[in-house]
Protein backbone atom coordinates (compact mmCIF):
# COMPACT_ATOMS: atom_id res chain seq x y z
CA UNK A 1 0.00 0.00 0.00
CA UNK A 2 1.52 3.98 -0.65
CA UNK A 3 2.79 5.58 2.22
CA UNK A 4 1.60 8.75 4.12
CA UNK A 5 2.58 11.23 1.92
CA UNK A 6 1.56 9.19 -1.27
CA UNK A 7 -1.98 9.50 -0.09
CA UNK A 8 -1.43 12.60 0.47
CA UNK A 9 -0.13 13.36 -2.90
CA UNK A 10 -2.87 11.73 -4.56
CA UNK A 11 -5.50 13.87 -2.36
CA UNK A 12 -4.12 16.97 -3.51
CA UNK A 13 -4.00 15.26 -7.23
CA UNK A 14 -7.86 14.73 -6.91
CA UNK A 15 -8.19 18.55 -5.23
CA UNK A 16 -6.24 20.23 -7.86
CA UNK A 17 -9.19 18.76 -10.53
CA UNK A 18 -11.96 20.03 -8.51
CA UNK A 19 -13.79 23.48 -10.00
CA UNK A 20 -11.98 26.66 -8.66
CA UNK A 21 -15.26 27.45 -6.59
CA UNK A 22 -15.77 24.58 -5.42
CA UNK A 23 -16.12 23.93 -1.70
CA UNK A 24 -13.16 21.65 -1.36
CA UNK A 25 -10.85 24.12 -2.97
CA UNK A 26 -12.12 27.50 -0.76
CA UNK A 27 -12.80 25.87 2.64
CA UNK A 28 -9.72 25.07 4.46
CA UNK A 29 -11.83 23.22 6.74
CA UNK A 30 -13.13 20.54 4.50
CA UNK A 31 -9.41 20.48 2.79
CA UNK A 32 -8.16 19.45 6.08
CA UNK A 33 -10.73 16.91 6.65
CA UNK A 34 -10.28 15.20 3.35
CA UNK A 35 -6.58 14.98 4.19
CA UNK A 36 -7.27 13.68 7.26
CA UNK A 37 -9.63 11.18 5.88
CA UNK A 38 -6.85 9.83 3.94
CA UNK A 39 -4.67 9.28 6.57
CA UNK A 40 -6.88 7.68 8.92
CA UNK A 41 -6.86 4.00 7.59
CA UNK A 42 -3.26 3.48 8.36
CA UNK A 43 -3.45 5.14 11.40
CA UNK A 44 -4.05 2.00 13.25
CA UNK A 45 -2.66 -1.51 13.16
CA UNK A 46 -2.99 -3.95 11.80
CA UNK A 47 -5.18 -2.94 8.99
CA UNK A 48 -7.58 -5.98 7.97
CA UNK A 49 -10.38 -4.35 9.95
CA UNK A 50 -9.65 -0.56 8.61
CA UNK A 51 -9.22 -1.60 5.37
CA UNK A 52 -12.24 -3.74 5.13
CA UNK A 53 -9.98 -6.67 3.84
CA UNK A 54 -11.36 -10.73 2.46
CA UNK A 55 -10.30 -12.54 4.90
CA UNK A 56 -9.76 -15.50 2.58
CA UNK A 57 -6.96 -13.28 0.83
CA UNK A 58 -5.19 -12.51 3.82
CA UNK A 59 -2.37 -15.13 3.14
CA UNK A 60 -1.89 -13.74 -0.44
CA UNK A 61 1.69 -11.11 -0.60
CA UNK A 62 -1.00 -8.31 -2.14
CA UNK A 63 -4.05 -7.69 -0.17
CA UNK A 64 -6.48 -5.12 -1.57
CA UNK A 65 -9.33 -3.17 0.52
CA UNK A 66 -12.35 -2.93 -0.29
CA UNK A 67 -14.01 0.05 -0.29
CA UNK A 68 -17.56 -1.09 -1.82
CA UNK A 69 -17.86 -2.49 1.93
CA UNK A 70 -16.79 1.10 3.56
CA UNK A 71 -19.10 2.92 0.96
CA UNK A 72 -22.01 0.65 1.43
CA UNK A 73 -21.92 0.93 5.85
CA UNK A 74 -21.16 4.60 5.58
CA UNK A 75 -23.22 5.23 2.31
CA UNK A 76 -25.04 8.17 4.15
CA UNK A 77 -22.07 10.18 5.10
CA UNK A 78 -20.42 10.25 2.41
CA UNK A 79 -20.92 13.85 2.46
CA UNK A 80 -18.52 14.43 5.11
CA UNK A 81 -14.92 14.80 4.28
CA UNK A 82 -13.15 12.51 6.33
CA UNK A 83 -15.57 9.84 4.91
CA UNK A 84 -14.98 11.26 1.50
CA UNK A 85 -11.32 11.03 2.42
CA UNK A 86 -11.45 7.52 4.03
CA UNK A 87 -13.14 6.09 1.05
CA UNK A 88 -10.65 7.95 -1.69
CA UNK A 89 -7.68 6.17 0.66
CA UNK A 90 -9.18 2.76 0.22
CA UNK A 91 -10.10 3.47 -3.55
CA UNK A 92 -6.35 4.50 -4.59
CA UNK A 93 -4.93 1.35 -2.46
CA UNK A 94 -7.05 -0.88 -4.51
CA UNK A 95 -5.87 0.45 -8.02
CA UNK A 96 -2.40 0.44 -6.91
CA UNK A 97 -2.19 -3.28 -5.29
CA UNK A 98 -4.28 -4.90 -8.08
CA UNK A 99 -3.50 -2.92 -10.98
CA UNK A 100 0.09 -0.99 -10.40
CA UNK A 101 2.11 -3.06 -8.51
CA UNK A 102 2.20 -6.54 -10.16
CA UNK A 103 3.74 -4.24 -12.96
CA UNK A 104 6.58 -3.46 -10.53
CA UNK A 105 7.35 -6.75 -8.82
CA UNK A 106 6.72 -10.88 -9.44
CA UNK A 107 7.01 -13.28 -6.95
CA UNK A 108 8.53 -17.23 -7.02
CA UNK A 109 8.65 -19.57 -4.76
CA UNK A 110 12.40 -21.79 -4.26
CA UNK A 111 11.19 -23.81 -7.15
CA UNK A 112 11.39 -20.75 -9.52
CA UNK A 113 7.43 -20.86 -9.91
CA UNK A 114 5.33 -17.67 -9.95
CA UNK A 115 3.41 -17.43 -6.79
CA UNK A 116 0.92 -14.87 -4.76
CA UNK A 117 0.88 -16.56 -1.21
CA UNK A 118 3.18 -15.06 1.25
CA UNK A 119 4.51 -17.85 2.71
CA UNK A 120 5.66 -19.28 -0.59
CA UNK A 121 7.44 -16.34 -1.70
CA UNK A 122 11.40 -16.59 -1.54
CA UNK A 123 12.61 -14.51 -4.49
CA UNK A 124 11.25 -11.23 -5.85
CA UNK A 125 11.84 -9.66 -9.13
CA UNK A 126 11.77 -6.06 -10.11
CA UNK A 127 10.71 -5.76 -13.20
CA UNK A 128 12.68 -2.02 -13.53
CA UNK A 129 15.92 -3.44 -12.74
CA UNK A 130 15.66 -7.03 -13.48
CA UNK A 131 17.22 -7.77 -10.22
CA UNK A 132 16.33 -10.50 -8.45
CA UNK A 133 16.16 -10.52 -4.58
CA UNK A 134 15.02 -12.41 -1.40
CA UNK A 135 11.37 -11.47 -0.21
CA UNK A 136 12.44 -10.18 3.30
CA UNK A 137 15.22 -7.88 1.94
CA UNK A 138 12.25 -6.31 -0.55
CA UNK A 139 9.96 -5.50 2.43
CA UNK A 140 12.95 -3.65 3.87
CA UNK A 141 13.74 0.32 4.06
CA UNK A 142 16.35 -1.05 1.58
CA UNK A 143 14.16 -1.97 -1.23
CA UNK A 144 10.13 -1.54 -0.99
CA UNK A 145 9.42 0.59 2.06
CA UNK A 146 12.82 2.75 1.71
CA UNK A 147 11.35 3.78 -1.70
CA UNK A 148 8.57 5.06 0.16
CA UNK A 149 10.81 7.22 2.55
CA UNK A 150 13.19 8.75 -0.58
CA UNK A 151 10.02 10.20 -2.17
CA UNK A 152 8.35 11.68 0.94
CA UNK A 153 9.86 15.44 0.95
CA UNK A 154 10.31 15.58 -2.73
CA UNK A 155 6.70 14.89 -2.92
CA UNK A 156 5.55 17.35 -0.16
CA UNK A 157 7.39 19.76 -2.00
CA UNK A 158 6.74 19.14 -5.36
CA UNK A 159 2.84 19.05 -4.25
CA UNK A 160 3.08 22.01 -1.63
CA UNK A 161 1.60 19.50 1.20
CA UNK A 162 0.45 20.71 3.98
CA UNK A 163 2.33 20.60 6.93
CA UNK A 164 -0.22 21.13 9.44
CA UNK A 165 -3.30 18.98 9.55
CA UNK A 166 -5.14 18.31 13.32
CA UNK A 167 -8.93 16.22 13.79
CA UNK A 168 -10.88 17.84 15.89
CA UNK A 169 -13.61 15.78 16.63
CA UNK A 170 -14.58 12.11 16.98
CA UNK A 171 -13.93 10.91 13.04
CA UNK A 172 -17.39 8.47 13.52
CA UNK A 173 -15.67 5.24 12.04
CA UNK A 174 -16.53 2.36 13.69
CA UNK A 175 -13.02 0.59 12.27
CA UNK A 176 -10.58 3.31 13.44
CA UNK A 177 -9.65 5.52 16.51
CA UNK A 178 -9.02 9.21 16.23
CA UNK A 179 -6.07 9.09 18.64
CA UNK A 180 -4.06 7.04 16.96
CA UNK A 181 -3.77 10.15 14.07
CA UNK A 182 -1.50 11.70 16.56
CA UNK A 183 1.48 8.89 15.75
CA UNK A 184 0.97 9.42 11.78
CA UNK A 185 1.61 13.02 12.33
CA UNK A 186 5.01 12.56 14.14
CA UNK A 187 5.97 9.76 11.24
CA UNK A 188 5.15 12.12 8.57
CA UNK A 189 7.50 15.06 10.22
CA UNK A 190 10.50 12.68 10.40
CA UNK A 191 9.66 11.78 6.98
CA UNK A 192 10.62 15.69 5.90
CA UNK A 193 13.73 15.25 7.60
CA UNK A 194 14.96 13.07 4.02
CA UNK A 195 16.80 15.22 1.63
CA UNK A 196 14.20 15.86 -1.27
CA UNK A 197 17.45 14.61 -3.49
CA UNK A 198 16.72 10.76 -2.34
CA UNK A 199 13.80 10.35 -4.96
CA UNK A 200 16.81 9.53 -7.13
CA UNK A 201 17.76 6.62 -5.47
CA UNK A 202 14.80 4.96 -5.81
CA UNK A 203 15.47 0.97 -6.18
CA UNK A 204 11.95 -0.83 -6.51
CA UNK A 205 9.37 2.32 -8.15
CA UNK A 206 9.90 4.99 -10.54
CA UNK A 207 8.79 7.88 -9.46
CA UNK A 208 7.59 9.46 -12.58
CA UNK A 209 5.56 6.21 -13.87
CA UNK A 210 3.93 6.30 -10.25
CA UNK A 211 2.80 10.20 -10.20
CA UNK A 212 0.97 9.16 -14.17
CA UNK A 213 -0.91 6.29 -12.38
CA UNK A 214 -2.16 7.97 -9.59
CA UNK A 215 -3.20 11.30 -11.67
CA UNK A 216 -5.26 8.57 -13.85
CA UNK A 217 -6.62 7.09 -11.19
CA UNK A 218 -7.82 10.55 -9.69
CA UNK A 219 -9.23 11.49 -13.04
CA UNK A 220 -11.45 8.11 -12.66
CA UNK A 221 -12.73 9.28 -9.29
CA UNK A 222 -13.77 12.92 -9.97
CA UNK A 223 -17.47 12.18 -9.93
CA UNK A 224 -16.88 11.36 -6.33
CA UNK A 225 -17.16 15.65 -5.85
CA UNK A 226 -20.37 16.16 -8.11
CA UNK A 227 -21.61 18.18 -5.66
CA UNK A 228 -19.16 19.34 -3.76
Amino acid sequence: MPGYILHLTSARMLLDRLPADSQYRVDPKKQNDFYIGNLLPDAVSPKKRSHFYDPAFLDRMIVWPRPEIFLEKYQDRMEDPLFLGYFYHLYIDEKFLKEYLPGVAEYYDRSGNRTEKKEDVSEVLLKRSGERIERDRYLSEEYYYGDYTKMNTWLCERFHLPEELSLDRDPGIEEVRGADIEAVFEKMQEYRNVPAEAVRKLRVFDVDDLLDFLEKAAEKCINLFAHA
